[in-house]
């Protein structure tokens, strides 16, 4: 009855991206971070404020386990 009114924690986008994050296996490389990109970049707007905040945890650790320190400026949100 009212669960129907209740706001899902995570959007289908969310879920899509979490899933993609978790496939990918350390040290990253370029094709992973390619992949990332290709999910995160055309959701960002879309996510709400927890799932953003989320999503920043994957880039913080896509930038802790990058193969090549180089490859940290192609991820997107770093600059």
């Amino acid at each position: 009855m009212l669960a129907k009114n209740i706001t899902p924690i995570h959007s289908p986008e969310f879920v899509g991206l979490h899933t993609l994050f978790h496939s990918l296996e350390r040290p990253y490389d370029l094709d992973d971070i390619i992949k990332f990109n290709r999910t995160y970049q055309p959701i960002y707007g879309r996510l709400g404020p927890e799932e953003k905040r989320r999503a920043e945890e994957f880039v913080d650790s896509l930038v802790a386990g990058v193969e090549n320190r180089g490859l940290v400026s192609k991820i997107f949100g770093m600059v």
